[in-house]
Formats: structure tokens, C-alpha cells, sequence
């Protein structure tokens, strides 16, 4: 209301719907089904090995289904962001996993430091695949870095027998360059050099090759003094360099 006039200010806020889960999850489940294509759906599927359904959605397509339609409605609370996004990803398209992430990630500020226990290893461990586990990325990273109590949670991620929760710790500081905890990410590489593990081995080489951009001297120089790195991890951590001296 205008206290002067008595009249009533219509806002953006007070045209939005209020939050209800069934119709949000029914709402993107049939546009992003309305969507597919089968053609793609197999070609993407082809690609992850054949291990997921597919409804053959770009990504662009599907984050602006999910933000377009969460746009419509009111603020939830954290539990109710988390909830929406663990319905999502029970769904069975790969697809549905992403758009539960693009959920969490649309209303980012809405989730606290709680969610790097319980919440956040329920995404990484379940239907897990490099994909939907590295697209949880940004957001581990933030809280991580925002909050201090998450830290000795990664400490005993990079410990974990399941790859994917050590995939995570050992990439959540990718992209923070000056901001990177350099005795963490050498402390977490070298517990894991030894590991021959596919997908672990891969993210110790690009978590080097990530910091190797902005500090690349100090990669070099872990590289040098751990011999006990996989080749692969070797390998991707100094990958820039084998691209340099090919080209000239």
C-alpha cells in the first residue's frame, strides 16, 4: 500500500505463484517431456555408455525450462529447494538429475552449509556419473568457501571408498585460482597420487591443470616432487604444456 494514497503496489513478488512441489515437478517434467527427441536421446545416451535414459534436451534448453518455471513462484525454503531436487533426480531421464541440480543452483542462496553432508552426498552417490557429479561443483565450492565448517567435511570426503564423493573433494576448489587453498589441494592430491582409479585420477590431473593457469610453477614443481602420481593425473596436470610445445 501507499500510505499516502491508500492505493495497493502490485510487485513481482505478490504475482508469483506460491510454492507447491507437485505442480512445479509436474510443470518441468512435462515441458522438458514435451521436448525430447528421440534421436538426440540416443546419441546422448550412446555417450554416457548406454548406462542412462535419455530425453535427447540440450542443456540450455533444459536450465531455462527449470529457471523459467521457478521463476513463477514464491521463494521456498532450503528444505523445500532440496526436496523438489531429489524429486527431480528420482525421476528416470538423465535429464531430470541436471534439472535437480539447475534447481539447487537457481536458488543457490537459499542453501547453507548443512547441505555439505547428508544432501549434497546423496547427489554425488546416487545414479553417479562424471556429469551429474561435476555439475554439483559450483555449489559445493561456494559453500566450502563461504563456510568454514564445511572445510573438515572435504578432509574426510577425499578419505571416502566411493569415488565420486573423493572425485568432489579433490575438484571443489576448481576455478578459485588466487583463492585456492594450495596446502589443501596438495594435501588432498597427494593422499590420492597413488590411485589408479579412473575417475579419481582424472580429477587430481585437472585440479593441477585448473591451478596450473594462474600458478603455473607451483604445479610443475608438485608434479616434479611426486612421483608417485598415476600417469594419468601426470598427464592431465601438465597437459597445457604438451599443448604449447606442439604448437610451435
Amino acid at each position: 500500500m501507499y500510505p499516502e494514497s491508500g492505493k495497493r503496489v502490485i510487485t513481482i513478488e505478490t504475482m508469483r505463484e506460491k510454492w507447491d512441489l507437485t505442480q512445479i515437478l509436474t510443470s518441468i517434467s512435462e515441458q522438458l517431456h514435451s521436448s525430447a527427441d528421440p534421436v538426440k536421446a540416443r546419441g546422448m545416451s550412446g555417450y554416457m555408455r548406454n548406462q542412462f535414459e535419455f530425453l535427447g534436451i540440450a542443456t540450455p534448453l533444459r536450465r531455462n525450462t527449470v529457471n523459467n518455471t521457478l521463476k513463477r513462484y514464491s521463494d521456498p525454503s532450503e528444505p523445500e529447494v532440496i526436496e523438489l531436487a531429489r524429486a527431480l533426480h528420482k525421476l528416470p531421464e538423465r535429464e531430470f538429475q541436471h534439472a535437480g541440480v539447475d534447481a539447487l543452483l537457481y536458488h543457490r542462496k537459499l542453501i547453507g552449509p548443512a547441505f555439505i553432508g547428508e544432501p549434497a552426498e546423496f547427489f554425488v552417490t546416487h545414479k553417479s556419473w562424471w556429469d551429474s557429479v561435476d555439475a554439483l561443483n559450483p555449489l559445493i565450492r561456494r559453500l566450502v568457501q563461504t563456510h568454514a565448517e564445511c572445510v573438515p567435511v572435504m578432509h574426510e570426503w577425499i578419505t571416502s571408498e566411493n569415488k565420486w564423493i573423493v572425485r568432489s573433494a579433490i575438484t571443489h576448489q576448481l576455478t578459485l585460482k588466487e583463492h585456492t587453498d594450495t596446502e589443501r589441494l596438495a594435501q588432498f592430491c597427494s593422499l590420492r597420487a597413488r590411485d589408479t582409479e579412473f575417475f579419481i585420477a582424472k580429477a587430481i590431473g585437472w585440479a593441477l591443470r585448473d591451478y596450473f593457469h594462474s600458478h603455473p610453477q607451483w604445479v610443475q614443481h608438485f608434479v616434479d616432487t611426486h612421483p608417485q602420481l598415476s600417469p594419468l593425473a601426470r598427464r592431465e596436470a601438465l597437459k597445457v604444456i604438451v599443448r604449447k610445445s606442439r604448437s610451435r
